[in-house]
């Protein structure tokens, strides 16, 4: 919020923001890849994904449709791109067009390095008000590293271990 208002001069945010912070009157912004913290090169990624249901590989007809369907959509994601995106098809990214992109192409850079989150259940909703908001409080100026973290991995803890009981995982 401060820097679309101005009032900040640094975001860490995902690029589906640049649709929003072109919107800004007067906001003057650039992306760049993340620095890396600690020894190794990281940076958290999400997906979006097209699944093919075990129930479509029973009809040869559906299965090469939804094949078909897939590819077509892929093979044309630079309008997927320009909404503020990252296609997943190297031919796309390595398109003139694509590499025209700025914020997208920058931050296609730092593929390598991506890290999803762990496949655990519920583990969407342990993230947030856990490590987010510690990171938050961190670069705010409101609490030290140490205790941030500490405090949100005691947190975590126990929402995971909540969640082994609600998922029976």
């Amino acid at each position: 919020m401060a820097f679309r208002q101005q009032r900040d001069s640094l975001t860490w945010d995902g690029i589906w923001m640049m649709n929003e912070w072109d919107k800004v009157k007067g906001l003057e912004w650039a992306a760049a890849p993340l620095p890396t913290i600690g020894q190794n090169p990281a940076v958290w990624a999400s997906s979006h994904n097209f699944i093919v249901t075990t129930q479509a590989t029973k009809d040869r007809n559906k299965l090469a449709a939804a094949r078909a369907f897939i590819s077509y959509i892929s093979e044309r994601s630079i309008d997927w791109a320009k909404s503020g995106q990252v296609p997943a098809r190297n031919s796309v990214r390595e398109s003139p067009e694509f590499k025209e992109l700025k914020v997208q192409s920058t931050l296609a850079e730092q593929l390598p390095n991506v890290q999803f989150p762990p496949s655990v259940p519920g583990i969407g909703d342990i993230t947030t008000p856990t490590y987010e908001t510690a990171v938050n409080e961190v670069i705010l100026g409101k609490k030290q590293v140490k205790p941030a973290l500490d405090e949100a991995a005691k947190k975590a803890n126990a929402m995971l271990a909540a969640n082994r009981q609600k998922y029976q995982a």
